[in-house]
């Protein structure tokens, strides 16, 4: 058994006009979708798991003034952690996650 877990963003589910981010984290989406499928074709590869976290905003040093109500870090490891532990006959495939303050 083993697992996938690819990190892509909420900017990755909408387009963004002149965003080289959000194009590369739906970049990201496609290739966790396309491994997910193509890991299902093969009975051999079928007990490997394919999950893509997208978070919202993060504080993180991305940001020169630290964002007020955004998620911490051990949000973003504790959605991880929830697919991970799910049991062998369970995929979790996408989590999207963001704090309760962001509109979008």
């Amino acid at each position: 058994m083993g697992h996938y877990v690819l990190t892509s963003s909420v900017a990755g589910r909408r387009a963004l006009p002149g965003s080289l981010y959000a194009a590369t984290k739906h970049a990201v989406g496609a290739i966790g979708e396309g491994l997910r499928q193509e890991l299902r074709n093969d009975e051999a590869t079928r007990a490997i798991r394919v999950t893509l976290i997208e978070p919202g905003m993060v504080d993180t040093p991305f940001f020169e003034n630290r964002p007020q109500s955004a998620l911490e870090a051990d949000d973003i490891a504790r959605a991880v952690l929830y697919a991970l532990e799910q049991p062998d006959h369970v995929d979790v495939n996408e989590i999207l996650i963001r704090p309760t303050a962001q509109p979008t």
